[in-house]
């Protein structure tokens, strides 16, 4: 009786009725281009070193900066679903002021910049994840 039971339940959960329409998010009225710059492009390192060392000088009290980012690789794009919007992963390798390096996990996102006019940045550097914005280990800046 049990067996039949859990037939039947996972019989319900494999119907396509539960599956969520997804269209693409290109397609709606206000449509997203999808296209992002790539996870090495300058302006995506500036913008993480900048407000890394904002973060750093405000919040903590500390000079460190990121002095560069290397081994960058491109983790995901869209792995959410065609229908949210278009965000490109990324991980590397950035070298702090104090000549220690750390793991960088980062999305870009479109239309997340100031006022929605332009790609956006979530970053999450390991070790230096000191509110836990990201917590636990910048998990959740990863895919």
């Amino acid at each position: 009786m049990r067996l039949i039971a859990a037939v039947l339940a996972f019989a319900a959960l494999a119907t396509p009725a539960l599956a969520r329409e997804q269209i693409p998010a290109e397609e709606r009225l206000g449509p997203y281009s999808a296209q992002l710059p790539a996870c090495n492009d300058s302006a995506v390192i500036a913008k993480i070193q900048k407000r890394f060392a904002s973060k750093e000088s405000r919040y903590w009290a500390s000079d460190l900066t990121i002095l560069g980012v290397d081994h960058i690789r491109p983790t995901a794009m869209r792995p959410n679903g065609l229908d949210l919007i278009p965000r490109r992963y990324c991980e590397g390798v950035a070298t702090i002021s104090n000549r220690k390096t750390s793991r960088i996990y980062y999305s870009i996102i479109e239309d997340a910049g100031m006022i929605g006019m332009t790609w956006g940045i979530h970053f999450c550097v390991q070790a230096y994840d000191r509110n836990w914005a990201s917590a636990p280990d910048c998990k959740m800046a990863r895919p």
